[in-house]
Formats: C-alpha cells, sequence, structure tokens
C-alpha cells in the first residue's frame, strides 16, 4: 500500500519536472516593445483573436452562438414568465370562487348541527 502510494508521488514529480523540463519559451511576439505605440483594447483583443487563426475563429463563433442562443432563451423566459402571470391570475380567480363554496358549505354545515341540537332538545 505504502509502496503503491510513493511510486504514484513518483510518477507525478517525474511527469511534472518533465513537463517543466521540456516547456517552451514564452513568445515574446505578445509583448510590446517600448517604440510600438499604444493600441486600444479592442485592437489587442482582434490581434489577438487574428494571431490565434482557427481557435480565434472558433471562439468568435461561440461568442456569437452564446450570444444569440441568450437572446433566444431570454425571448423564451419572458414569454413563459407572461404564461405564468396569466395561468396565476386565473387561478386565484378560481382559488377565490372555490374559497366562497366552502364558506358556504360550511355555513350549511353549521345550521344544520345547530338545527340537529335544537331537534334533540326537544325530543
Amino acid at each position: 500500500m505504502i509502496k503503491t502510494i510513493s511510486l504514484s508521488i513518483l510518477a507525478i514529480t517525474l511527469l511534472l519536472v518533465s513537463m517543466v523540463a521540456i516547456a517552451e519559451p514564452p513568445n515574446m511576439d505578445y509583448y510590446p516593445t517600448p517604440s510600438a505605440q499604444p493600441q486600444s483594447p479592442v485592437d489587442n483583443v482582434i490581434s489577438i483573436l487574428l494571431d490565434q487563426g482557427f481557435a480565434g475563429a472558433i471562439i468568435v463563433i461561440l461568442f456569437l452562438w452564446t450570444y444569440k442562443t441568450d437572446k433566444n432563451n431570454r425571448a423564451t423566459q419572458k414569454e413563459n414568465f407572461d404564461k405564468f402571470v396569466a395561468i396565476s391570475a386565473e387561478c386565484s380567480g378560481h382559488m377565490a370562487s372555490v374559497s366562497a363554496r366552502l364558506e358556504n358549505i360550511e355555513r350549511e354545515i353549521e345550521s344544520s348541527k345547530q338545527l340537529e341540537m335544537m331537534n334533540v332538545r326537544k325530543g
């Protein structure tokens, strides 16, 4: 058990050391030189996306798809909320009707109980 754990730790350590040892140096093209003119953040984002090539195109496409999907979801959510409000108002009306009927039934039961008690006292 301890031997397995120590071998696992050794393997992970060697993997991490080998990754650091063979890592590529940083790409110096992205670091601005002192003589470079300052660019706006929008220009920086556009240049980064263009430098990425295919990956940049995928990022732009995913952004557009996410924006469109989010817009559609918001419209659907608003529709569903409006439907919910209409159904809630309708249910409230029905519940008021049921409540009034229950109160009438309670009054009738009370009056029948009182009538029964009066009949028992007489008889």
